[in-house]
């Protein structure tokens, strides 16, 4: 008896060992198609999905019987299927509602793991960091990820359906939202958006999913973000260096370029999420229409007070300097500082503590009367005298003593006078200050600064050299020479279009120009001359405009904070070297720095970081 042969069972395809097995086994018939393409289908014998697989090449194209048509109807007909039966099941998860997803999501677990599963995803309790998770068991951090671990796996294994449906809408809204989901903008019907309504925790699903696939996904602040933890980390830690201040500003196609050459490949929406929430940079359309990175727009102001309002407290000043540089990257303590007291957003309320004006409206009220009563007591005499000692009668504390200090800096009978003194404001401006614009009328002309600053009496020659170095009554029109401005061609109005007009050129080079090419501009204008030098120019924009000056050569924006940046690269150049290095070899490590070669030198030896033995070359201690 001759045995007959089964026919040869093909390979299942890539598709058929992905689907799963109910799909493969679809009856073609429940699809919705034409009569004349399913009739087609069942003349070839092709019953199910998993039939339609196993086609050959040949049946396709121009010369096979299942034309193209027949193929977009069929496509057309299963995507239709598809798309019903996830928005059935969708709604059946609604209908469920976050109780019932959470009592299957956890069913398979043991109750050690459904309580550390709850802890760590917010999922029917109060979230807990991974640090106090393992505190609340007396555990190391690495055996508490251990247990995570096995409870992650034990789901996988307990509740796939659930699983994978929600690991198919995360993909799908993390594409739409090009690789990034802000959990305030959830999908309506979607499982995280039950969850959330469920709960009234608008971040409980992306931490759900977070802890569910940590290979895949990222909760970076109120966001999921498509990348695993370790790679979001190594971008946090290379954006800034791609991104130092004089770059900006930068085209955003640009970054992307740097970042793929980098193997740091990145979609749009994520790395403009990461550019807002880590380095606090904007994005907007340039002149060319391409999207360019740009500075914060916000004044440090602004964001001083965007700080106290998330403290919602009155805030000692180190810490205000501490959330400053880790929201905004860098912070100086002088120039915060400055900002407090030169803003009236701020009001002082210790030695060092400093909070919101308008948090304090009543408190400055009811100290009216003292205020009237100081400045009269200040008013009547001829002497400096200490505001402490005057409300030493009234018990009153720092706060009060601060206040009163607060409200007698607007009071016009009086001046302060630093370190809690008040005098009488007899004259409109100081004795020093009008001592020496006598001095100056009775020279007629600029003095040499040196000389002057050494014949002042002893007492009076610190106060004399900051007053001729700072204030803007003055002006150097060449090196160790000093003058009024008055002998010069600028009133209020000139210095205000003296200063738009240099920052507008700024604004077209990148920030930051040399001073022979801003006098190039100004001598095409009423503005200049032959009697503006390079030195006076520099000196009339530092004194008076938001500019840096680089040595004698280069003029940049203050917010730009250049200087600081160019410091920060000499240092890491000092640190990775581990030996002195001269200024030539700091440019032949760093080559981002020869722009700046020029006023390099004079930069580093002014650094108070740095030491150097012999003048030429530095060391960081």
């Amino acid at each position: 008896m001759t045995r007959t042969r089964s026919p040869r069972r093909r390979p299942p395809t890539a598709a058929a060992r992905l689907l799963p097995e109910s799909l493969l086994d679809l009856p073609l018939a429940q699809l919705e198609l034409s009569a004349e393409v399913a009739a087609s289908l069942q003349e070839h014998g092709l019953r199910r999905i998993a039939d339609l697989l196993d086609l050959p090449a040949g049946a396709f194209g121009r010369r096979g019987w299942f034309h193209a048509a027949a193929v977009g109807e069929v496509q057309r007909a299963l995507g239709h299927r598809l798309r019903r039966g996830l928005a059935q099941a969708t709604a059946a998860a609604a209908d469920v509602g976050h109780d019932g997803l959470r009592d299957e999501l956890l069913a398979g677990l043991d109750p050690d793991q459904r309580q550390l599963v709850c802890e760590l995803t917010g999922l029917g309790a109060a979230p807990l960091s991974r640090l106090a998770a393992a505190r609340r068991r007396s555990l190391a951090v690495p055996e508490l990820e251990d247990r995570a671990e096995q409870a992650r796996a034990r789901l996988h294994q307990t509740a796939p359906a659930l699983l994978g449906r929600l690991r198919y809408e995360v993909g799908r809204d993390l594409a739409s939202g090009d690789g990034v989901l802000p959990a305030t903008r959830l999908v309506q019907g979607s499982l995280l958006q039950v969850l959330a309504a469920g709960s009234g925790d608008a971040r409980l699903g992306p931490r759900l999913v977070a802890f569910c696939f940590p290979r895949e996904f990222t909760l970076h602040g109120d966001c999921l973000c498509a990348l695993p933890a370790r790679y979001l980390r190594r971008l946090v830690r290379a954006l800034p260096e791609l991104l130092p201040p004089q770059r900006l500003p930068l085209p955003v196609a640009a970054l992307q370029a740097e970042l793929q050459g980098a193997n740091l490949p990145l979609p749009r929406g994520l790395l403009l999420h990461l550019l807002r929430t880590e380095l606090r940079l904007e994005v907007e359309n340039a002149a060319d229409g391409r999207e360019t990175i740009v500075a914060d727009p916000r004044s440090p102001s602004a964001r001083l007070v965007d700080l106290l309002l998330d403290l919602a407290r009155p805030t000692p000043l180190d810490e205000l300097v501490y959330a400053y540089r880790e929201r905004f990257r860098r912070a100086s303590r002088r120039r915060i500082e400055q900002r407090l007291r030169q803003n009236p957003a701020f009001v002082q309320l210790g030695p060092s503590l400093w909070s919101l004006r308008r948090w304090h409206l009543d408190e400055l009220a009811n100290v009216a009367p003292l205020v009237d009563r100081v400045a009269r007591q200040v008013a009547a005499g001829d002497r400096r005298q200490r505001v402490a000692d005057l409300l030493d009668g009234d018990r009153t504390d720092d706060q009060v003593l601060y206040l009163v200090l607060d409200r007698l800096a607007a009071d016009p009978r009086v001046r302060l006078l630093g370190r809690g003194e008040v005098c009488a404001a007899t004259h409109r401006e100081s004795r020093v200050l009008s001592q020496l614009l006598a001095d100056f009328r009775r020279a007629a002309g600029d003095v040499v600064e040196s000389l002057f600053v050494h014949n002042q009496p002893p007492e009076r020659r610190r106060l004399v050299g900051r007053l001729l170095r700072h204030n803007r009554a003055f002006v150097s029109p060449a090196a160790d020479r000093i003058d009024v401005l008055t002998n010069y061609p600028f009133n209020r109005e000139r210095m205000r279009r003296l200063v738009n007009l240099v920052g507008h050129q700024l604004d077209q080079r990148a920030g930051r120009a040399a001073i022979a090419d801003l006098k190039s501009v100004l001598d095409g204008t009423d503005l200049g001359g032959a009697w503006l030098s390079p030195t006076l120019l520099a000196d009339l924009l530092r004194r008076h405009g938001p500019f840096d000056l680089l040595g004698h050569d280069i003029v940049c924006r203050r917010e730009l904070q250049l200087p600081a940046s160019l410091l920060r690269t000499v240092r890491q150049a000092l640190r990775a070297a581990g030996v002195p290095l001269t200024v030539d070899e700091i440019l032949a490590a760093r080559p981002e720095l020869s722009e700046f070669a020029a006023c390099l030198h004079d930069l580093v030896s002014s650094d108070p970081l740095l030491q150097s033995p012999d003048g030429q070359r530095f060391l960081l201690p």
